[in-house]
């Protein structure tokens, strides 16, 4: 199965808070922004004033932007709600 048709399959209850912090004033100075690129759901995006913005609702909880942000910028704990994963 392809990996867009089992990523469709994930079922998050993240609730009204984002569970993503993100220090914009680090990623105002960050050149490559590795988050984005590495991230498969598309939470985060560039923003030309806040440097990235995220979309947390996307969020997989794989924890690959946190692993690539070179400059610890990003801090992740569990949605509210929980997570739970259906793949097929």
């Amino acid at each position: 199965m392809e990996l867009i048709k089992r990523l469709g399959l994930n079922k998050n209850e993240v609730g009204n808070n984002s569970h993503i912090t993100v220090n914009t004033d680090i990623c105002k100075t960050c050149v490559d922004k590795p988050c984005i690129k590495v991230c498969p759901a598309g939470t985060y995006e560039e923003d030309m004033e806040n440097g990235i913005s995220v979309h947390y609702e996307r969020c997989l909880e794989c924890g690959a932007a946190l692993y690539a942000c070179p400059f610890g910028a990003l801090e992740f704990k569990y949605p509210e709600k929980g997570v739970s994963y259906i793949y097929g």
